[in-house]
């Protein structure tokens, strides 16, 4: 059964989950309008955006996410200019991994139902019968509304090149050493050493470390 989250972020009872939403939001500021010249405090933001982060990581600014606290990075990855992580629950990327740019990688999601996806602020309108949407579909425009959101993990193994301008959907592991072609959208599981693109990306051929 997934779990929905009703409103935005900023709508939460949680405050904690709103203020954790918030801290990384000013964490990704500072971050994004610093100099890269200024390396102590470069790596002192990136650990205090990250839940954790390797030696010789590089996050090329701009750079946006969610959280950041639910992102982990190994050591050695590049990530690219103009990346988005909606990093709404545990986002991992492995050791010596490339991200092009504008990659962008999702654990958020929504249901496709619109009436799941779309539900009164008034809790006590949220029944099974919908009494806010006629027999056309139509839903009463006297009545305020808001969103639900679900969220699934995303995984990137050691060693793996994710093609600029890809998108990785939320709940998909790619293995190690995989590249993902640019412009790729990748919807399911891709097995380590392998090599895949497309929309929907699919894999085309082994990328295994040849024998000596």
């Amino acid at each position: 059964m997934v779990n929905l989250i009703k409103g935005t972020w900023m709508e939460q009872d949680d405050e904690e989950l709103k203020s954790r939403w918030i801290k990384g939001k000013d964490l990704l500021y500072e971050y994004n309008n610093h100099s890269l010249a200024d390396v102590d405090e470069i790596n002192r933001l990136k650990k205090e955006l990250f839940k954790s982060v390797g030696d010789n990581v590089t996050v090329t600014p701009p750079f946006f996410c969610d959280f950041g606290s639910n992102t982990s990075i190994g050591e050695g990855t590049f990530i690219n200019v103009g990346c988005v992580f909606l990093d709404t629950c545990e986002l991992t990327i492995g050791k010596y991994c490339l991200i092009g740019p504008g990659v962008h990688i999702y654990c958020a999601n929504h249901p496709s139902d619109i009436e799941e996806r779309i539900i009164p602020r008034d809790d006590s309108l949220n029944t099974k019968d919908y009494p806010y949407i006629n027999n056309n579909g139509r839903f009463n425009e006297d009545i305020e509304y808001t969103f639900t959101e679900f969220a699934e993990p995303v995984k990137i193994g050691d060693r793996s090149w994710i093609g600029g301008q890809s998108i990785i959907l939320p709940g998909v592991t790619i293995g190690e050493n995989v590249v993902i072609g640019a412009g790729s959208v990748v919807t399911h599981d891709m097995p380590s050493d392998t090599i895949a693109f497309g929309s929907p990306a699919k894999v085309v051929r082994e990328n295994k470390i040849s024998d000596y």
